[in-house]
């Protein structure tokens, strides 16, 4: 009987003893195992002018700009480029974001145009001053209706303002602009980004020919 016992003692060690301490190699052998390192595939991009460092000299009475403001549509409120693909959907492309928040970037471009243009002698920023234009002063305030990319290849962009052309109390000028004739490939957002910038360079064109007529 002893050594029946014995010979089951044998055979359990012998049937479940390799199999466990096989699983138990097993595991801790996957723990050590860390999970490969995916690299990041969002791109950035920013808007762009021609003209950054060409500047024209600036007419002697030339205003002082002040930007008072660059409102964007709520759902512009995003780092995601946008494309249209329907009169009521759009796509928000994550892996396709705008370096900086879109308000700045048109704010930049447009100070850059009206600076090269020679009709303004300074343009300040949001945020950048205080207090009240002076008479020989210009504010200026744009609000952007549509700004993306179509799905079939064709550009949105659309912005209205509004330009006080001697200071807060005077007549006020208005424009609704709207880009014309730009395209990009659906395919490479760079290319939308680059078509975005044209667009703005055209809404700063708009606003200088209206401070040329002051």
């Amino acid at each position: 009987m002893a050594l029946s016992l014995k010979n089951f003692a044998m055979n359990v060690r012998s049937d479940f003893g390799l199999p466990l301490l096989m699983g138990g190699v097993i595991f801790l052998t996957g723990c050590n195992v860390l999970p490969e390192a995916q690299s990041d595939p969002t791109r950035s991009f920013i808007l762009s002018t021609p003209v950054a460092d060409a500047r024209s000299s600036n007419a002697a009475d030339a205003p002082t700009v002040h930007l008072r403001s660059v409102e964007l549509a709520s759902y512009l409120r995003t780092r995601a480029l946008i494309v249209r693909k329907g009169e009521n959907e759009i796509e928000f492309r994550e892996f396709a974001q705008w370096g900086e928040s879109l308000d700045l970037g048109i704010a930049r471009v447009v100070r850059e145009e009206l600076l090269a243009s020679g009709r303004a002698g300074l343009v300040q920023l949001p945020g950048s001053r205080t207090g009240s234009a002076g008479p020989s002063d210009a504010e200026l305030r744009i609000r952007v209706l549509s700004a993306e990319g179509v799905v079939d290849g064709g550009i949105n962009f659309r912005a209205v303002w509004e330009l006080s052309v001697d200071g807060a109390a005077g007549p006020v000028t208005r424009g609704d602009y709207r880009a014309a004739g730009l395209s990009w490939d659906p395919k490479n957002e760079a290319s939308l980004a680059a078509g975005m910038s044209a667009a703005v360079v055209g809404l700063a064109a708009n606003i200088s020919a209206a401070l040329a007529k002051r």
